[in-house]
């Protein structure tokens, strides 16, 4: 993709997010950095309207914030990180027993044991919560 190409693309995504951001040189800064993100990730050789659409979405869509709560003193971020969809649902929207069965130097192996049946992971002992 050549220069122009990318600046043509960029101004694009900048002219669909520029209400949410305020300012269009901001606006043009982001769609920038997203275009040069996608050509070396995805070796993008040019755009079409629909990658120009979930640009400008995912730039204006605010991240996922994770909270700062704990299940038994594992954080709520590593559980997320670790496990599936359902048993990150099964261990923070029940209240498991929390378990710890082995223990190496580093890490321990958590047992969580909710109202879906046993969920095990290897958590570091450095994220868990005192």
């Amino acid at each position: 993709m050549t220069k122009k190409n990318m600046m043509v693309v960029a101004h694009r995504i900048a002219g669909r997010i520029v209400k949410e951001v305020g300012n269009y040189s901001i606006a043009l800064g982001l769609a920038l950095k997203e275009v040069w993100r996608q050509v070396k990730t995805y070796n993008k050789k040019r755009f079409g309207w629909e990658a120009i659409y979930s640009a400008a979405s995912r730039l204006t869509t605010p991240k996922k914030s994770y909270s700062t709560s704990n299940v038994g003193g594992v954080p709520e971020w590593i559980i997320r990180k670790n496990l599936t969809t359902e048993e990150t649902y099964a261990v923070l929207n029940t209240y498991p027993d929390v378990t710890f069965k082995k223990e190496t130097e580093k890490a321990v192996l958590v047992d969580f044991h909710t109202d879906f049946g046993h969920v095990t992971m290897w958590c570091p002992k450095s994220v868990l919560v005192a």
